[in-house]
């Protein structure tokens, strides 16, 4: 069986992160490619035991700096103080919570893994945690976390598609009104929004500074 599955079935399925890496999955990885495999403080004495035996070494405890544990938790939220922020949503490894901006909030009970990343980023401290005794979440939560890792980098590339969009419409207006004008000289007007194009895409998808700028331009009259 693939050494990175054999490793990745021995850890908790939190997805919490603490390890240092975003999910479990990923932490196998880095197990499989040498990483130190002491991390998993909710897994505990019995996951480092188990993965001792897999790796054929012999780490004696657990490395409680990237603690504190997690026992078998839910997260819960108080509704009446829940102010429809969304900043637990875009924490939780899993979509683990329901909800839009300015409306209530829900915890999915049988989503949700208890790994605490929504607490720290509610701004009126509405989440609390319970102990429960189901685990089917946990279970379930390499898909729920694959799923939603995808979700967010499609919602990213989708921003991104937007701004080039507004980009390239603003650019659209600015040519139709100097291109209007019967008197211009449209050769011109044409060579100068090339240029203020590819200026703006300089800055909104490479980032460049002026002197990057400068030089990028440079060059290309060289090339002229």
């Amino acid at each position: 069986m693939d050494l990175v599955k054999l490793i990745h079935d021995e850890l908790p399925q939190i997805q919490c992160g603490r390890c240092d890496t975003p999910g479990c999955y990923q932490y196998a990885e880095q197990i499989a490619s040498g990483v130190v495999h002491d991390r998993c403080v909710p897994g505990g004495t019995e996951t480092l035991q188990n993965l001792n035996k897999i790796l054929v070494k012999n780490i004696t405890s657990v490395d409680m700096s990237y603690g504190p544990t997690i026992p078998n938790q839910v997260a819960v939220i108080d509704e009446s103080e829940c102010i429809g922020c969304k900043k637990c949503i875009t924490a939780c490894p899993v979509d683990a919570i329901s909800g839009s901006v300015n409306l209530m909030h829900n915890i999915i009970e049988d989503l949700c893994t208890g790994c605490e990343l929504c607490i720290e980023p509610c701004p009126v401290d509405c989440i609390d945690l319970i102990e429960t005794d189901k685990k089917k979440s946990r279970a379930n939560s390499q898909i729920n976390f694959n799923t939603t890792s995808k979700l967010r980098i499609n919602e990213s590339k989708k921003k991104r598609m937007d701004k080039a969009n507004k980009l390239n419409k603003d650019i659209g207006i600015v040519i139709n009104t100097k291109l209007g004008n019967r008197n211009a000289d449209n050769e011109k007007n044409l060579e100068s929004l090339q240029l203020k194009i590819l200026n703006d895409q300089l800055d909104s998808f490479h980032n460049f500074d002026e002197n990057q700028k400068n030089n990028f331009f440079k060059n290309l009259n060289q090339k002229d």
